[in-house]
């Protein structure tokens, strides 16, 4: 009898409940569930939660191997060998406490000379591959160490030069491992070298270099004196703003993926590099970093003006025509575009931009309630303090006037039927000048109370 395509029966609790595959590595979190090591390590990256419990997992929490479940689940796969099932040998330990607390007082023994030993950094990346490792790390100062590191590589010497050895893999490591917000709310002030160090570096080739750097530079500014934000050097902008037209660039496909970049301009580790980081989170991680640190410094005018000056409404807009789907992206987006509308300049790029009310418009009600509020006051304010004969035009051929008639029909914030029936009052007379504008609807809309509208709209729509 031939047996060859007998089904094999195999136990639930030998399944990974991400990959649905025979665990290799069990590994138990803080939360009681059991997963396969790499699938788990690969969710914690994305996704700060248990995917069974939904429970708060940071991604340098604890993983417990389960030995006594790789051994049933090796001793199964050997039984049933014969029918085709492949055996699964016994993984190595990965790194844990006593590795990175002997290459911490490697670190600490040597100073910045055992960074630039290539094998000390190889080996502090195979440690950071650990989630618990990396608070270890920050615990022992090694962020520090990095960027002291890292100011040293970009530091001219006496004869002009640069130490460039080893800055790829600090840059990475410090991406990985993060600053402790404690630590970030000092360190800028300590050494204003550090700000001189990354502002060179966002004018580098090397585009995850300068991804890394952004990462870095926001979470140092988050936890600064107001005084560095307010007073923020230009280039820091001008190399931000770069960054971005890049991935715009590359995502639009206009010139070589950000992964072809890469793979061409970093040098080669050996056979095999120690760490694998996924660079499409690398990259969303950086530009909503981007985001963060032009909304945070655009709250004074100096900031707002560079901004305008340096084309950043433009490359804001294209961003978000080419980065859609992104909850929080747009919604940092449509946050640093309404403070640069603060300004005149930048009100006339984005009337000037071929789609940068009708991206507004099409933004508005359709993420979240936070994108409708920037979004409303974006289009309130360019309708206010715009020439009026520009502004009309362009609201009337993007659809504008037919999205704030439904806001008005719909049951959503006050505050946001009033930004929007404020909008469509100031330009009535010129509304009615364009037959594809309903005026009739427009009117009972305007002369209705707050709870009416709803009411008359869904009646014109057949609600």
């Amino acid at each position: 009898m031939d047996h060859e395509e007998e089904e094999i029966e195999i136990p639930n609790y030998f399944i990974c409940p991400i990959s649905l595959e025979i665990m290799k590595d069990p590994v138990t979190t803080v939360s009681g569930i059991t997963y396969d090591r790499q699938s788990i390590v690969k969710w914690l990256e994305k996704v700060p939660s248990c995917p069974v419990t939904k429970q708060p997992l940071p991604l340098d929490s604890d993983l417990t191997p389960n030995h006594m479940l790789r051994r049933l689940i090796q001793h199964w796969c050997v039984e049933n060998e014969t029918r085709g099932v492949v055996r699964i040998s016994t993984p190595r330990a990965p790194p844990g406490k006593l590795n990175v607390v002997e290459e911490i007082k490697n670190l600490k023994g040597f100073g910045q000379e055992a960074l630039g030993r290539e094998e000390t950094l190889q080996k502090l990346e195979v440690l950071a591959m650990e989630g618990n490792n990396r608070r270890l790390m920050c615990e022992a100062g090694v962020h520090k160490s990095l960027i002291l590191f890292v100011v040293k590589c970009t530091s001219e010497d006496e004869e002009g030069r640069r130490r460039i050895k080893g800055l790829d893999q600090s840059l990475r490591l410090l991406h990985l491992i993060g600053v402790p917000s404690n630590d970030a709310k000092t360190i800028l002030i300590e050494n204003d070298r550090i700000m001189e160090s990354l502002t060179w570096l966002l004018h580098q080739e090397d585009f995850f270099n300068r991804a890394y750097t952004i990462v870095i530079l926001k979470n140092l500014m988050e936890h600064t004196s107001s005084h560095i934000v307010e007073r923020l050097n230009p280039e820091i902008f001008k190399g931000i703003i770069e960054f971005l037209k890049d991935v715009v660039s590359s995502l639009n496909r206009t010139s070589p993926t950000v992964r072809d970049t890469v793979q061409s301009s970093r040098p080669s580790l050996g056979k095999k590099e120690p760490l694998k980081l996924d660079h499409s989170l690398v990259i969303k991680q950086a530009v909503t970093a981007a985001l963060m640190i032009l909304l945070e410094t655009s709250s004074w005018s100096r900031n707002r003006s560079i901004l305008v000056d340096l084309g950043a409404v433009s490359e804001l807009i294209e961003l978000e025509m080419s980065y859609s789907g992104e909850k929080r992206i747009t919604e940092l987006m449509l946050g640093v575009l309404s403070r640069l509308c603060c300004c005149a300049n930048g009100r006339a790029e984005i009337l000037s931009h071929r789609g940068g009310i009708a991206v507004v418009t099409k933004r508005l009600l359709r993420v979240s309630p936070v994108a409708d509020d920037r979004a409303i006051s974006i289009l309130s304010t360019v309708s206010k303090f715009s020439p009026e004969n520009m502004v009309v035009e362009e609201m009337v051929n993007v659809g504008t006037v037919e999205k704030l008639c439904s806001v008005l029909g719909m049951d959503c914030g006050l505050n946001l039927k009033e930004k929007a029936k404020d909008i469509l009052k100031d330009h009535f007379d010129e509304w009615k000048k364009f037959p594809c504008i309903d005026i009739t609807l427009l009117t009972k809309l305007l002369s209705s109370s707050p709870k009416d509208p709803l009411t008359e709209f869904n009646s014109r729509v057949g609600v």
